[in-house]
């Protein structure tokens, strides 16, 4: 076996065969290979191929650095589809094969437009069985062939004749497979990636453990390092190994088996391996429809269960048309004088199981009977709105999403009223750090570099054109005068009054205006005390009901600590009558002096603070798992209903999450 070092600088290429069953793909392989891809007894029985094969050709590039195919045998035969999509799902390259007797065959056209689909755009076509047409024949197929690639990303693949027999052709075809492993565009592109991996198979070997193979899509896999499996669990890599060569790391790209430290029931195929779980339930897509050759109606339905193909995962699917592609093209035109016309609608998927996936992942749509491949598409935003989700705005800023890196976050920033989460979008895009910091720096280099704001906990701003940083910033503004002018006596407001006090028309979301009134604040526009915002000329006119809360029922509110008399408590302690308590209480709870927490009970916020404090330690203590009600009990020193008080009203206002019987902590207080 080689030494983990003695390859450092392979490159690497995954090759998917694709075609029509009994064409010879598996004959073909194991022609370039020398491997029969054809491992299970039913296959051997029957003559096909059922799961994915993997075979690899190793060889020699002209810099004399080493070079490997990888080639993904998929089934050819209608009733295994499913486990051809999961072959085709991660490869760089497609090698479709069609046997010259029989020429283009159900298959070749279904696989054709699933390659086409993907966005493979480097294939060949090998023409088998040359030895059983004459030359008529053969020129015949070759013309109905160029015919059918014509409008397909494979419009260029080159046609090689194959004699699978005397071996003729196999020199050429091998030949130009091996041109394309110098090329190493997309490999640099996946680079700018974080490290993820697609599961396709998982089995257990005794005194190894769980081993998976499949692809590395993006970035780097590193032998001892800690990585996330889609379920959210934590898995080391122990060993890597590409074909027969044991490794100290796996490059994006490549086919590789890892040894992980996951039990063998937690993984299946469709799983994927990375730096965050990232999963989701709604997705907006574009979406290409087969049935729209002719400019048809789109033949999806609402309310019914399609089969969907992303990675290796397959999920059933309930679809929302949000933009047909007219649309579209109507609106690119008002944009730009001369717009490619978009093909692609824009869809909402929802799926009936979550699944990890980011922008641009690919995906193939099939009918609800799982029989015919309806068309297919890419990722375009997991962060779906839960309102407005086919308005104009929405759909504005889904076509700027559908653009590149870069020109997608510079799009996004002349169309997002509320700035643009640099985070949200780096994680949205599986961005490596270092791309991200790229795409900053070209950014601030231009004439129209956009502002940023520092967020809390995140390493990079909001980034905010001019225009709508000066419109938000007016709005808060008049927000908060607002709120002066109503409670003059108050000393400011928290950021749910700001938000309730916005415009209809322009209401940003809860965590954007958090960074926003933080920044304001650090450039003098605003002032803060506590968890309350004002204006820096704003003076508190104290009330006649603030002077009453002050000077006696602070005092006990103060005293009673985490146990607070409730509101007849202080009628008994103080002698003012029960209307008046509750008229003082709650003026006081509107300017923020007191936190109403149940019907008959106020805290001061400091207080709040303080419990607040020991729920964020509890979680701590649990490692992301969650508290109970029993342990914030014995924490603070409570009643037991006064702790559900107390954790029900930080549900309430977002600090917590209730999930069965524990608490987790959604944000920082």
């Amino acid at each position: 076996m080689n030494s983990a070092n003695t390859l450092p600088h392979t490159r690497f290429l995954a090759v998917a065969t694709a075609g029509h069953v009994d064409h010879g793909k598996t004959s073909l392989v194991r022609h370039l290979t020398g491997t029969d891809t054809d491992t299970l007894a039913e296959e051997k029985a029957r003559g096909l191929t059922i799961n994915s094969g993997f075979a690899y050709r190793h060889f020699t590039l002209a810099d004399r650095s080493r070079a490997t195919l990888g080639f993904v045998d998929v089934p050819g035969h209608s009733d295994f589809i499913n486990n051809m999509l999961a072959g085709v799902s991660a490869v760089g390259a497609a090698l479709l094969v069609v046997a010259a007797d029989d020429g283009i065959m159900p298959q070749t056209r279904e696989h054709l437009a699933i390659l086409d689909l993907l966005g493979l755009s480097r294939g060949v076509i090998a023409l088998t069985k040359i030895d059983r047409v004459d030359a008529e024949a053969l020129a015949a197929v070759r013309a109905e062939l160029l015919a059918l690639l014509a409008d397909t990303s494979l419009a260029d693949a080159k046609i090689i004749e194959v004699d699978n027999l005397s071996g003729d052709g196999i020199a050429e075809l091998a030949t130009h497979l091996e041109s394309w492993v110098d090329d190493q565009n997309s490999a640099q592109a996946a680079m700018q990636q974080r490290p993820r991996f697609l599961i396709d198979r998982a089995f257990s070997a005794k005194g190894i453990g769980t081993l998976v193979t499949g692809t590395v899509v993006a970035g780097t896999f590193a032998s001892g390092e800690d990585y996330l499996h889609s379920s959210g669990s934590e898995a080391k890599v122990r060993g890597i190994r590409v074909d027969h060569d044991e490794r100290t790391y796996a490059l994006a790209g490549q086919r590789a088996a890892l040894n992980v430290s996951l039990s063998h029931e937690a993984v299946e195929r469709g799983d994927w391996l990375g730096v965050e779980a990232a999963p989701v339930q709604r997705m907006d897509a574009e979406l290409r429809l087969l049935a729209l050759s002719r400019g048809d109606a789109p033949p999806i339905k609402p309310g019914v269960d399609y089969h969907l193909h992303i990675g290796a995962s397959h999920r059933l699917a309930r679809l929302r048309l949000l933009q047909n592609a007219g649309a579209r093209s109507t609106a690119a035109s008002a944009a730009t004088p001369s717009p490619a016309q978009p093909r692609e609608h824009l869809y909402q998927l929802s799926l009936d199981a979550p699944l990890s996936c980011y922008w641009g992942d690919r995906f193939i749509l099939r009918d609800p009977s799982a029989r015919q491949t309806l068309g297919g598409g890419r990722i375009i935003d997991t962060a779906v709105p839960r309102r407005a989700r086919a308005s104009d705005e929405r759909l504005a800023l889904l076509n700027a999403h559908c653009a590149p890196t870069a020109d997608a976050l510079e799009g996004l920033i002349g169309l997002s009223r509320f700035g643009v989460s640099v985070t949200q979008f780096a994680n949205a895009r599986n961005l490596a750090d270092s791309a991200v910091d790229a795409l900053l720096v070209a950014l601030r280099a231009t004439d129209t570099a956009p502002l940023e704001l520092a967020t809390k906990n995140q390493r990079w701003p909001l980034l905010f054109s001019r225009a709508h940083f000066n419109a938000l910033t007016h709005e808060t503004k008049a927000a908060i005068a607002s709120f002066h002018a109503a409670m003059p006596s108050a000393t400011g407001c928290d950021e749910r009054e700001v938000l309730r006090r916005f415009s209809r028309q322009l209401a940003p979301n809860p965590k954007l205006l958090n960074a926003l009134l933080d920044g304001l604040v650090i450039d003098g526009v605003l002032r803060r005390g506590g968890t309350l915002y004002a204006l820096p000329s704003h003076k508190a006119q104290i009330s006649k009901e603030r002077e009453e809360f002050d000077a006696v029922i602070a005092p006990l509110l103060r005293k009673g600590a985490t146990t607070p008399p409730r509101t007849r408590e202080i009628v008994d302690a103080t002698g003012i009558p029960l209307k008046a308590v509750e008229r003082i209480l709650q003026h006081v709870a509107r300017e923020g002096a007191a936190v109403r927490v149940a019907d008959n009970r106020y805290y001061l916020p400091a207080t709040l603070t303080t419990l607040a404090q020991i729920a964020e330690q509890l979680m701590g203590r649990s490692e992301a798992e969650g508290f109970s009600v029993i342990e914030f009990r014995d924490a603070t020193q409570m009643g037991r209903n006064l702790c559900i008080e107390v954790l029900e009203h930080f549900d309430a206002v977002g600090f917590t999450l209730r999930k069965d019987n524990l608490r987790i902590v959604r944000r920082p207080w």
